[in-house]
Parts: C-alpha cells; sequence; structure tokens
C-alpha cells in the first residue's frame, strides 16, 4: 500500500460523501480500501480499492475484480459507483449504463 493510494481512497470518498454515501477508508497490513455505503439504503454497501490496470496505470476497482475508473477521474468513478449503489428512485440518480 501506498500513501498515494489512501489519498485517491480519500478523494473518491470526499466526492461520495457529497453525494450522501458514508465512507471509511481503511488501511491495515499493506492494503487499503474504501468502504461505501449507502445511507438511504444500507444494504447497499461495497469496498473499492485501488490497483494498476494491464497497462499500469492505477484505477480503482470493485472486490469482484470489475474496474471502476482511473484514479484522475474521481468524477467518473464515483459516477460509477454511485449507479451500483443507488437504491431505486435516487433523487440525482445518474442514468445506468450498458
Amino acid at each position: 500500500m501506498t500513501i498515494d493510494a489512501v489519498g485517491h481512497l480519500e478523494r473518491l470518498g470526499t466526492e461520495l460523501e457529497q453525494r450522501r454515501f458514508a465512507v471509511r477508508v481503511r488501511a491495515r497490513e499493506g492494503h487499503a480500501m474504501l468502504n461505501v455505503t449507502n445511507v438511504a439504503a444500507p444494504a447497499l454497501a461495497e469496498s473499492v480499492f485501488t490497483a494498476p490496470d494491464e497497462d499500469g496505470d492505477l484505477w480503482f476497482w470493485f472486490p469482484w475484480q470489475t474496474p471502476i475508473g482511473p484514479v484522475a477521474d474521481i468524477t467518473a468513478a464515483a459516477d460509477r459507483i454511485e449507479r451500483v449503489l443507488a437504491e431505486v428512485g435516487r433523487p440525482g440518480r445518474a442514468p445506468a449504463t450498458p
């Protein structure tokens, strides 16, 4: 784990807090994760971590090995996480993508 990974997760967490999600960065034993919970529907929760993609660029990832987006694009990553964790009828919900 690098300090950069924690910093990226903290920046993503700040963006998600502004979108009404509860977040917590957890760092231990060389790993860092961002726990994200939809406060309107607490059953909708997930963890996010950082890891390089196949080209070596640092990305956000879901634990089921699905890329979210590059750490350089916090807004796009937050949009994707919001779509995954959004409750039905969420105000301002980003449109689903195929």
